[in-house]
């Protein structure tokens, strides 16, 4: 896959911002594409502006280390503007740590978000750490990291492009990540076209089993007639959560 191709469309764009990432990780489940084990990045990065709401963007990766002892170089600080000024927005930059020191380095902050926002990108995923919160929350640029370092220290961009693993997920530039309060999903491209009848599902379902759930007539063998129900006559119908 090429960075430009293929393209969020407005109404994938517009469908994604209003749904929660639970929801979208129990409608991807409904559509068969891959196993339940997969698709998500683990808990342990989590999201720094919940209040943004939804982020929603095609993944540019980067790999970061750090340069002990002696001058960061360059050139791939360079490779990931010129990689990402090319791509069609909106992009989330992921940036995977390499470093021996992950929790002694910021790799982006109010500088780097300002110009990754005029590039087309919407957000910084790493497993690292990041920094300037305040003033990146209020561009209104998401967070996504596994800790805040005040230094950048001396780190140093040496693969831009490459698939990387982030708390139990692999991420490939071009992948839709869509994330929130509650983490990341890994939105498969070929789950677009039936996301939004998936959803309308898994709400249904959900309101559904809530009604029942804060009624006056609840009991334990009650909502399991229901659910047996819902798994005899629907779409696979999971443990509710």
């Amino acid at each position: 896959m090429t960075p430009d191709t293929p393209t969020l469309t407005t109404a994938d764009l517009d469908f994604l911002s209003g749904v929660d990432s639970p929801t979208v990780a129990n409608a991807i489940e409904r559509l068969d594409l891959r196993d339940r084990s997969t698709g998500y990045v683990g808990g342990r990065i989590r999201c720094g502006f919940p209040e943004l709401g939804p982020m929603v963007g095609r993944a540019l990766t980067v790999t970061v280390s750090d340069a002990l002892g002696r001058p960061a170089r360059q050139e791939g600080y360079w490779d990931l503007w010129e990689r990402l000024e090319g791509m069609t927005g909106p992009v989330v930059i992921v940036m995977k740590d390499a470093s021996t020191t992950p929790s002694r380095v910021a790799y982006a902050g109010e500088i780097m978000a300002t110009l990754a926002q005029r590039l087309g990108a919407v957000g910084f995923v790493t497993d690292g750490a990041l920094r300037d919160v305040d003033e990146v929350r209020a561009k209104g640029i998401h967070y996504f990291s596994r800790y805040t370092v005040a230094s950048h220290a001396n780190f140093e961009l040496t693969r831009v492009g490459d698939p990387v693993r982030l708390d139990g997920e692999t991420v490939a530039t071009g992948d839709v990540l869509h994330g929130d309060v509650n983490g990341l999903v890994v939105v498969p491209w070929a789950a677009l076209p039936g996301l939004p009848a998936a959803v309308a599902r898994v709400r249904e379902g959900e309101a559904r089993d809530l009604a029942y759930l804060e009624s006056p007539d609840f009991t334990l063998a009650g909502y399991r007639r229901l659910r047996t129900y819902g798994a005899a006559t629907g779409p696979a119908h999971e443990p509710g959560v």
